[in-house]
């Protein structure tokens, strides 16, 4: 057998097993979707009918003379807290910023990277330029033409 049969049964049987590695990582790390799961648990806590309104809501307001008071009319919005930076609740802002910042870099990994750094393309051009080694642009064949004139001259 010639070399190049050998090169192409390597080339075949590395690209089979590159193309199978990585199929098999997509199995491996696909993450199961809990979308489906948390739709079906929020269906099956939906009431099977609906709770009957209160009919006296959409009934006339008898007119009045007196004046209303605006906090009646207002709901009571509870008092705005200020909330001063402790030490304890910056410490738990930076765990909160690392924790998210994990999350990402583990999904970035996750991702799809190839596992072998591999080109297709890189291959191909391999296979080409051996299987063919002695292939020379119009130029170089006309420079060797011309050089051969000149030493047989």
């Amino acid at each position: 057998m010639d070399s190049r049969c050998y090169i192409m049964i390597l080339l075949a049987l590395t690209l089979t097993v590159v193309v199978r590695a990585q199929v098999e990582d997509k199995k491996r790390l696909h993450m199961p979707d809990s979308t489906k799961s948390d739709f079906e648990e929020w269906l099956r806590n939906e009431p099977l009918k609906p709770e009957l309104h209160d009919s006296t809501a959409t009934s006339p307001i008898e007119p009045s003379t007196m004046k209303l008071d605006p906090s009646k009319i207002q709901p009571k919005h509870p008092p705005i807290s200020i909330n001063i930076m402790t030490p304890e609740l910056r410490n738990d802002m930076r765990l909160a910023y690392h924790s998210h910042w994990l999350d990402e870099q583990r999904k970035a990994q996750i991702g799809g990277a190839m596992t072998i750094g591999v080109s297709p393309l890189n291959l191909i051009a391999l296979v080409v330029h051996k299987l063919f080694p002695k292939h020379k642009s119009k130029k170089q064949r006309e420079r060797e033409r011309l050089q051969e004139i000149l030493d047989n001259y």
